[in-house]
């Protein structure tokens, strides 16, 4: 394969992943300062924030599903693959692409 190849390779896979990523990102900066949850002092969270909880943390797609959805976890481990893909066809090019001048 050659290096155009995996560079479209890896621009494909990001741009596929990249809002799946995002979306996950953001869920997990929202849980790490428990804005998901209901507290005493009377703070609600906002819907679309629950429900990337739900996503997040249950794999499931609303709170009202009781079961997590074996296709959305099945597109979790098909985004994990494409990241670590992504990231290492990166590294490599990182690596073993000239610094200077056109690389295409």
């Amino acid at each position: 394969m050659d290096l155009k190849s995996i560079r479209n390779v890896h621009l494909y896979l990001g741009c596929f992943f990249a809002p799946l990523l995002m979306a996950f990102v953001l869920s997990g900066v929202l849980q790490t300062f428990h804005l998901h949850e209901e507290r005493k002092d009377g703070y609600q969270p906002l819907a679309p924030v629950k429900a990337l909880a739900e996503v997040h943390m249950h794999q499931r797609f609303s709170v009202y599903d009781q079961e997590p959805s074996t296709s959305f976890r099945f597109l979790v481990l098909l985004m994990s693959l494409g990241l670590l893909t992504t990231t290492g066809l990166g590294v490599f090019m990182a690596l073993g692409l000239p610094s200077h001048g056109k690389l295409w």
